[in-house]
Order: structure tokens, then sequence, then C-alpha cells
């Protein structure tokens, strides 16, 4: 009889009297099991050491100050799931996730990277219907939260505790607060070695302070900015906001902030527009607080996705290239330059105007765009339909493919573009790739009206 033992030991004693204890009673095919078992055990292939991860948030002389491991530590972060050895090459040390669901593949390869993470637990929002008030879905959801935490309580690549996401956004806000700090009383009564932190869509008039004041359980508040983001810590502090706070979402300005074409459509920023907002909302928020309040940040998105345009968000492409975004991240994370930039891409020119354009009207496009390392430029273009998305908070966004449309490559960044066969609203993009994994974007919005 063969008996296979699962055990977590506190000494090579312990080990060794269980030993003699089996070898006195079992066979000699049992010892010689039992001897590769224990003799691997104690060479250190059957159990590796603890290496859970401590965090703490400490006061200090003149703010906050987060410690991992006992360590200073500045979250140099983005939000997302994927491109961790990119993530890693351009110096970002965290990563964020909005949910828990199967991302254990995920924790262990940020930990043999060196980046960590927040792990975000998804709270329902009432916007999408569901009921908080029901006691059973209550239950089901804390049962949900206490899941994951004891799933990714010990992961040596855990960071903090990311409480929900825009819970508030479309819904009351004192349900959305009951949520969050319910949730965060039930991850410290299971690990108090990680912080948890809030993460609200903007500050309002009062989100920043009532968090403070109304989830006790709650250790930092995350804030996603965008437009605002350079006045949100002024802002904060006005309400009476004093504890740590970190910016959870930031980049481009949103498509809800931005002015709109004369039939709805959102202007979308150049890339070379959105390198240059990031920094210097980065700088006048996040670097200017670090020695106060600001433990970190996270940029929006490590990855691509559609929301209002395939390229609003994402600071890099679908096909992986990065823009000029994630080369201002760097040189703000690391202080030092990146040994290949982007191409810079500053504005779109047609010889029409976008407001009243004709079925199968040619258009003549160019695009203003160079290259700090002088590499040959390509620039991709196409024609899309706009997007009729009525979603919020990131709500999923079905992709919209290219149309039909002649392109006939005039230069390195110039063409003329035959327009569709149907009246409506379009957009023309350009993307510009330099040859080396780096690229800038573009787009406009147009009109194809039904006149001839």
């Amino acid at each position: 009889m063969i008996f296979l033992i699962q055990y977590s030991s506190t000494s090579r004693q312990f080990e060794m009297k269980l030993l003699r204890s089996f070898m006195q009673k079992t066979s000699l095919i049992t010892t010689l099991l039992l001897l590769v078992i224990f003799g691997a055990n104690s060479m250190g292939c059957q159990s590796t050491p603890n290496r859970k991860s401590v965090v703490s948030i400490v006061t200090t002389q003149t703010g906050y100050q987060l410690l991992r491991n006992g360590e200073p530590y500045i979250i140099n972060g983005v939000g997302g799931t994927t491109h961790l050895e990119k993530l890693k090459e351009y110096g970002g040390n965290t990563i964020r996730t909005w949910d828990a669901e199967d991302i254990g593949p995920f924790m262990d390869q940020a930990d043999e990277l060196g980046i960590a993470v927040v792990v975000g637990i998804w709270l329902k929002h009432q916007r999408h219907g569901y009921d908080y008030n029901d006691p059973k879905i209550q239950r089901e959801q804390l049962k949900r939260v206490e899941k994951f935490v004891k799933m990714y309580r010990n992961h040596p690549a855990l960071l903090a505790w990311g409480v929900g996401n825009e819970v508030e956004l479309g819904g009351d806000f004192d349900l959305a607060i009951r949520q969050i700090n319910e949730a965060s009383r039930v991850i410290k009564s299971l690990d108090l070695d990680h912080p948890t932190m809030a993460v609200i869509a903007e500050i309002g008039n009062d989100k920043a302070i009532r968090i403070q004041e109304d989830c006790p359980d709650i250790d930092m508040l995350g804030i996603n900015s965008y437009g605002g983001m350079a006045s949100v810590a002024d802002r904060a502090q006005k309400q009476g906001f004093t504890g740590p706070f970190a910016i959870t979402e930031f980049g481009p300005v949103g498509h809800w902030e931005t002015g709109n074409s004369p039939w709805g459509a959102p202007y979308e920023q150049p890339s070379g527009a959105k390198a240059s907002f990031l920094k210097n909302n980065y700088e006048r928020t996040v670097q200017s607080n670090l020695d106060k309040n600001c433990l970190g940040s996270f940029a929006f998105l490590w990855g691509n996705k559609q929301e209002k345009t395939a390229t609003w968000y994402g600071l890099l492409l679908e096909t992986g290239e990065t823009t000029q975004s994630v080369d201002v991240l760097s040189e703000l994370w690391t202080g030092m330059k990146p040994s290949n930039y982007a191409p810079v891409v500053t504005k779109m020119h047609i010889d029409a105007d976008p407001s009243s354009m004709t079925k199968s009207q040619q258009l003549i496009v160019s695009i203003d765009a160079t290259d700090p390392d002088y590499d040959l430029l390509e620039t991709h273009w196409e024609v899309i339909g706009e997007s009729i998305g009525e979603s919020i908070g990131g709500d999923f966004e079905k992709k919209i493919e290219p149309v039909t449309a002649e392109i006939d490559i005039t230069g390195p960044t110039s063409a003329i573009i035959t327009l569709p066969k149907i009246a409506g609203a379009y957009r023309i993009f350009a993307t510009v790739r330099d040859g080396n994994n780096h690229a800038g974007t573009v787009n406009l919005p147009i009109y194809i009206t039904e006149n001839e």
C-alpha cells in the first residue's frame, strides 16, 4: 500500500520523526517513495519559501508613503492585463486589473517580471440592473469578494486591493459607498497585509470627502480622472480630503469631455497632443504630490480597446506598437530617454468641408508627422463609420470595421481617398508607423450628405 502525503513541515526534526514512523510500518517500496518525497522537500524541490508581500501606508512628516516589504514604493503603473514584458522594458513597476477572475497565470507572470499588481475586485453596478439591497445578491457578492481574497492574499505580486471601479456611476452614491465599505470590511477580515483602495470616477463635489468619512475600511482613494486631472488634487483638498490617493486612470481628454462636431461626433486628440496632455497632468498632479499624499498613478490603457474609437485610450495599438505617450511615461518613470521614439503626429488636413462631403467624393488628405529619430514613416489610411454606442464608464463596445474606400497613397504622410457611396457619419483614420514597433495616430470626423 502506497501513501501519498501532502504536508507543510515546520522543522527538519519533525520531518525525520515522521519519516522513521512510516519506515517502521510500511513496505520497502513505500519507504523508498517517502525518502524521495522527504529528500526532495529538504532540498527545496517540493515547497518554496513564503514570499508573501507585506504592504502598508505610513504617515510621514509631509504626508503619506507606500511601503512594500519595508521599502518605499512609488506606483509607476498602468491599467491592463497584457504586454507585461513591454511594461517592464519601459520602466513600469505596477499594473492594475478591474477584476480578479482567472488572473492566476497573469499574477505569476507579473511576479516573474518583478511587477506588482493591484488586484481589482469588480463590484456590480446599479446602472446595470444590480440590486444590492437584495440580501441574497449582497451575500453572493461578498462571498465572491471573500473567494478572491483567499485566492490571492498570499501571492507575492499583490500590492493592494482595488475595491470596485466607478460603482457609483449612474447610480446612487450612498448605495455605492455601502457596497465599497462592506466589500473592504470582508477583505480586511482576511488580509491585513495589503491596503484597500476605493476606485471612483472623478471626485465630483464631495465624492473624495465622502469616501474618507463614510468608508472607514478603505485605506486609500483611487481616482479615475481625464480632462480634469491637472486640478484633481487641489479639488480634493478643497473638499476636505486629507488621505492618501492614487490616480487609477488617466490619459487623454475623455470622449465625454471634448468638443463635438455639428453632428455630435467628439474630436479625438492626435497622439502627439495626447502625449503632451498626459505629461502635463502627471507633472501637476502626481509628480508634485509624491512627497505629500499621492502614492502614484496608473495610465489607461496598457493595451487597446474600442471605446468611441479604436485608438482613443490605448497606449498601444492593436498590433502592439507603442505610441508617444508610452515614451513620455517611460521618461517620467525612469528619468531616461527611450532608445527609439515613436512618431509625433499632430494634425490631419483635408481639402474640403468635413460637414458636407458628397458620396464618392475624392479628398486630398495629409497629416503633420515627424520622427525624432528620422526613421522612415509609412501611413495606413482607413475610413470607418462613426460609433453609435451610448456606453459609459468603459462599457463594452463592438469593434467597427473599415468601410470600402479607394485609397491612393501619394507620399509617406499623404493620400487621395475616394469616399463611400453611402451617406452618414464617418472618420478618416491615419496610423503612422516608423518600422521600429512605434506608431502615431490621428483621425477626423466627416459627414457625407445625401446630396450628390
